[in-house]
Formats: C-alpha cells, structure tokens, sequence
C-alpha cells in the first residue's frame, strides 16, 4: 500500500486479516494490530498521531489535524478497531481472508466497522496531503472492544485523555443504507441509540447425582423455564417521536402508517409486515428483553445445582432500566429470588437533535450524491461508542455515504452475520463522504 495514495480497499483487506476478535477482556482483541495499520497511514505530515493505552492490552489511535480557530466547531471521525467472531463453517469465503470477489471485499468487520474506518484513515491522509488546514480541529479516533460495550476503549479514552479526543460534533458507525422510494431514496442518518443493561439471573436448585433424577430439584430444567418465560415476554408498545418521524419519511400507504404508529394496533400487525419492517418496528417501538447465555451445567453426570442465564436488554429513549428489570424479577418471582436477578452495565439510550449546521451538511452531502435523497433521522435500535460521545457533550450521527446496492436489507443483514461484505463503490463513496463532511464542516 502506497503511502502517497492509500487505497481504501487494500487498507479494509490488511484491517480484516488482522483478525482483532474482541471478546472483552484486556488480553483478547489484539486491536494493536489494526491501531498500528491506521498510524501507519494517517501519520506524517500535518497530522499528530499517536498510539494511546489508557487500559492495559486495548490500544487507541488518535490522530489530529489543529484547527486554526480555537473557537471554531470540532469535529471527531470515530471507528473502532475490534470486530465480533466468526464461524467459518457458515461462510462462502475465509471471514478473514479479506478477498475481493465480484467487486466485494469480504471479511468479518467490513461493514461493521472496518470498512468505515478504514475510509476515515484515508480521508485524513488525503486531506493533509492537499494542505487541508481547517477552522476547527480535526480527530480520527479508533478505539478498541465497541463490540464488548466500549468499557475498555472508548470509555476510558475519553475519561483519561478527554484533551485528546473530545470534539464538539462526531460521525460515526453505521448510517448510510439506501432505500428506493418513489419520490427518490431515504438514506438513513442515526441520531439516537437504544439503551442498554445486561441482566444475569441465578437460578438455584440441588446438585446431584444423574443417576437417581426422580424428584431432583435440577436448576437447569427451571433455567429452561426461565428462557421460555422470558421469550414470551411482552413489554408495553410505546411509540417515540424517532419512529414516528421515520415513518413519517417512508412514504407507506396512509394505513400502513398509521398501523406503524398505533400503539394499540401495532403488536397484532406485526405477524402481516414484511419480515424486515416488521423487525424494524418491533425494536423501534418495544423495549426487547433476550435470553442470550446459558453457564452452569458443564458436567455429563451432575444435576446441576446452580446455572446462570445472562440476558440482554435494549431500552427505548425514556425508559428506566430499573423499571425493566423489576418487571423481569416480577415474572420470575415462582422461580428465583429477586435478589437473584442483577442488572450490570446499564448505559442508557442517547439522543441527538437534527437542528444543526452538521446535520445540514449531511442532507446536502446526501441530496449531491443520491439525486433526490433525503436524509432521514433513525433510532439506532442498537449501542454505538456513541454512547459515551453523547453524555461528553459530543452532537454524534452515525452516517457514511454508501452505494445504492447497500440497501437497509442487505446492510442490516451483514452486521455480526455470515458473509459480511462490501463493495468497493460504497468504500470509495465513504470516503469522498467523509473528506466532503470535513471540507464542509472544518474549514
């Protein structure tokens, strides 16, 4: 890879076979292969770039381009460096092997997030290369363990070094799908993500011998109705102004609108909308509380006597997480004790308003380069590092400029799925994306 002229393709394709798999703890990730990849071409001149560690083993990049007016807008381009696993078994192609393929580059991380930050590192290499001296600072950030809750990247990023990286305005992950409508297409810009708790249940029982099973209080058969109770769980329908804005831009038939937005209807119209709205909807309208891990009975011959289930819940703007999970201790309360029912790391749900000079920007960047394409405010229905960008005083949008065969269905279907891929049109538009966002915004 030429350092004159990075190609953002070539750079995914070394990000991807890095292999940086996060699983949350300091000694997994290895994000200092990536971190180091991205100094590489983002440092030099007109660009201070540095390797920071505020927690041992999970390094970040941040690079800065000074703004010549301290009281000019900053502006922060924040990826992260760290990706989910992958099972090789379920992919056409090696998850890591970054191949590019009928124009697309395949490999875990290539839109999630890789892909982005790799455009962003080329942006502000291109940038200091033609002699961009902004108004306002420039930051490129990319953090390590986003996909483990961002509390060993960019938490104490921002808690150790805020001098660093804390900017007035953000772009970040995801954003960017394209869907056709009549009028033109909607391009999805996010300006709110979903709160979120991990909620660990301890269910008791009496360790045993499985050779005498009759009458024995096995905690993983009531572990198993404890999944099934919290599968057929139902939280209330409760409709946000960020859904009824959404909906409000898709141009749906008058009916099917005012479905979408009926709190009282929605629920029992879900099963007849189409499987990705109805999903969508789903998580844009109901706090979802899911059954995702199962730990305790690790032996062939042992009626377990204790298993835990962890659970994911995800919160709607405005809801208290205290509220749902004391609504979970309520519907267990035959089968645990309450006090066995324990919510860790609760981040609640962030928010960003639209009336501003970058979301302007944005509408126009989008408008440039999708010929009658509105921009359209939505509820991230997941977390970003957004989540701690917000409470720091940082407007963040999660937005890039993609191609129109990354449509909503086919974007949402590659996050932490199999087969993830990207083509290059949608690399090349992300970057353009992002040196016309700062060429906009900065100077």
């Amino acid at each position: 890879m030429r350092r004159d002229s990075p190609d953002v393709g070539e750079l995914l394709q070394q990000l991807i076979r890095n292999r940086c798999v996060s699983e949350g703890s300091p000694s997994t990730g290895e994000e200092i292969r990536n971190a180091e990849v991205l100094h590489h071409v983002v440092a030099g001149r007109g660009v201070e770039a540095a390797i920071v560690t505020p927690q041992e083993g999970r390094p970040s990049l941040v690079a800065r381009v000074e703004g010549s007016d301290s009281t000019a807008p900053s502006l922060c381009l924040a990826a992260h460096t760290d990706v989910v696993g992958a099972e090789a078994s379920e992919w056409a192609r090696d998850p890591f092997g970054g191949e590019l393929a009928d124009g697309e580059i395949w490999g875990r991380g290539a839109v999630d997030m890789l892909g982005q930050a790799a455009a962003m590192a080329v942006t502000v290499r291109r940038l200091a290369d033609a002699g961009f001296r902004p108004r306002g600072t420039l930051i490129f950030v990319a953090a390590p363990d986003e996909e483990c809750g961002g509390l060993a990247g960019l938490k104490p990023l921002l808690e150790q070094h805020a001098d660093l990286v804390q900017a007035d305005y953000a772009v970040t992950e995801v954003g960017g799908a394209v869907r056709q409508t009549a009028s033109g297409p909607l391009v999805e810009g996010y300006v709110a993500d979903k709160g979120g708790v991990v909620v660990h249940i301890i269910v008791r029982g009496t360790s045993a011998h499985t050779m005498m099973p009759f009458r024995a209080d096995n905690a993983l058969v009531k572990a198993a109705q404890v999944v099934q109770r919290i599968a057929a769980y139902h939280p209330p329908t409760r409709i946000g102004e960020e859904w009824r804005t959404w909906v409000g831009h898709q141009q749906f038939d008058p009916d099917v609108a005012q479905l979408l937005t009926d709190p009282d209807r929605l629920d029992g119209a879900l099963s007849a909308l189409p499987p990705d709205l109805a999903r969508q909807a789903h998580a844009s309208t109901h706090a979802v509380v899911v059954p995702a891990i199962l730990r305790g009975a690790d032996r062939i011959n042992t009626i377990p006597g204790t298993v835990t289930v962890g659970v994911s819940v995800r919160t709607l703007p405005g809801d208290d997480h205290e509220v749902v999970v004391g609504e979970l201790r309520r519907l267990l309360e035959d089968l645990v004790d309450p006090s066995d029912v324990a919510a860790t790391g609760a981040v609640s749900s962030t928010q960003s308003p639209t009336q501003t000079p970058l979301w302007r920007l944005l509408e126009r960047i989008v408008a440039a380069h999708h010929p009658r394409g509105r921009l359209v405010p939505t509820l991230l229905t997941a977390q970003t590092d957004a989540r701690y960008l917000r409470p720091a005083g940082t407007v963040t949008y999660g937005f890039a400029l993609l191609g129109t065969s990354m449509t909503p269905q086919a974007y949402w279907s590659r996050f932490h799925g199999a087969n993830e891929r990207i083509d290059i049109e949608s690399l090349d538009l992300a970057a353009v994306g992002y040196q016309e966002i700062c060429d906009g915004f900065l100077r």
